[in-house]
């Protein structure tokens, strides 16, 4: 039955997106039938990163193997990253807004104009951040406080590249009527010189596990310059 829903969630999203786009989004599809594998770590070439009509991404998801999405579409500043079983993560400013397709998704995130994330190139090394979430683990309306800080020239590697990077750590301290606090520490990684976002590890809520994020496209386009 799980695997039906699965299956009929991958098919409905897919539909929609055919419907409601042009072959652009089409070639995007097939970049995700050919790049995903939901049981099995995958890599990708810097080759067949240049091929992809789609900017891919690697998600290593708590303790499953890696995978890699393909951006769908980009709506309101949010980008749509879905893979081949049918999940979606839906990231602003690099920050995980939504989930769909999990078993329990994060379905909304209050106050995110303010998020310092979006305001990562000016290097603020001291900033605080109050947001509300409501999540499908039947926790609606959890507070949530960030406080960040800032670590300059970390290097990290990247498609066995190293690059050097802005760390922004962000210390969240969450509060539920339901689940009572827990504490836990987000970490974000911006490429030096573009600002860009290279890497991510981020939990949304204390129930859901840690998804770490690579941007290999952005990468890639970063090497070639």
């Amino acid at each position: 039955m799980k695997s039906f829903k699965r299956s009929f969630l991958t098919i409905s999203i897919l539909l929609f997106f055919i419907s409601a786009c042009s072959t652009t989004q089409q070639a995007y599809l097939q970049n995700i039938e050919m790049y995903f594998e939901s049981d099995t770590a995958v890599t990708v070439s810097n080759d067949k990163i240049k091929l992809s009509t789609a900017d891919l991404i690697y998600v290593k998801n708590g303790d499953r193997p890696i995978a890699t999405m393909a951006l769908a579409f980009i709506e309101n500043d949010q980008y749509k990253w879905l893979s081949r079983d049918g999940v979606m993560f839906i990231t602003k400013n690099g920050r995980l807004v939504q989930t769909v397709g999990l078993e329990k998704n994060l379905i909304y995130v209050s106050d995110l104009s303010t998020d310092p994330l979006a305001l990562s190139q000016a290097n603020n090394k001291e900033m605080q951040w109050n947001r509300v979430i409501d999540t499908e683990h039947g926790d609606y309306g959890a507070n949530l406080s960030s406080q960040f800080s800032t670590i300059n020239d970390e290097l990290i590697w990247v498609q066995d590249e190293q690059f050097k990077t802005i760390k922004h750590i962000e210390s969240v301290h969450y509060q539920s009527e339901k689940y009572g606090e827990d504490i836990w520490t987000n970490t974000f990684w911006f490429h030096h010189e573009s600002g860009q976002l290279l890497k991510s590890s981020q939990k949304v809520s204390p129930q859901s596990e840690t998804v770490e994020i690579t941007y290999l496209s952005r990468a890639v386009r970063l090497l070639e310059q």
